[in-house]
């Protein structure tokens, strides 16, 4: 009775054209078969698994810019000790409030949150890619930020609230 042999690759012993010994190793075609429906269950389970990270990532470094513009603005506006505004736009000026529009941060001298003449531009911020959603339903058309870092509205009375960034799943 022949002896199964479980020890890796078979070797066959074949002969050369110079009649020197060669030794063949391959696999059979049920390890290969094995191989293959394990990396196709690897897959199955992995992608769509991938698909979230990749969503997850997308928003987290959505979230970085849009709180490091944030966070520049206020910095700005207390280093330079005047109003710096974010608004919803472009580098031409504030645009409604689609915020996921892209943003644009600005020396607001005469503090009406429109990018004016004379005011310089120090900050874009790019639009959101992937379908993403920035509102906000305190700050729907822009944020000011005082020269001790309070945010304000232009009136000068103080504002809080926050922003909600969502991607496709909500």
């Amino acid at each position: 009775m022949p002896r199964l042999n479980f020890m890796g690759p078979k070797k066959v012993k074949l002969v050369s054209f110079f009649g020197r010994p060669v030794y063949a190793s391959g696999f059979t075609l049920i390890e290969l078969m094995v191989t293959i429906a394990i990396i196709g269950l690897v897959a199955l389970f992995g992608i769509p698994a991938f698909g979230d990270f990749v969503l997850n990532n997308r928003i987290r470094g959505q979230t970085s810019d849009f709180v490091g513009q944030l966070t520049y603005a206020r910095a700005e506006a207390m280093r330079t000790a005047t109003r710096v505004t974010v608004c919803p736009g472009t580098s031409s000026g504030c645009s409604g409030t689609q915020w996921e529009s892209g943003w644009v941060v600005f020396n607001d001298t005469n503090a009406n949150a429109a990018v004016d003449s004379g005011e310089t531009v120090i900050g874009i911020g790019a639009a959101l890619d992937g379908g993403n959603t920035l509102r906000s339903a305190a700050f729907t058309t822009y944020i000011s930020f005082r020269h001790d870092g309070s945010s304000t509205n232009v009136a000068g009375s103080g504002l809080a609230g926050s922003f909600a960034l969502c991607d496709s799943r909500g």
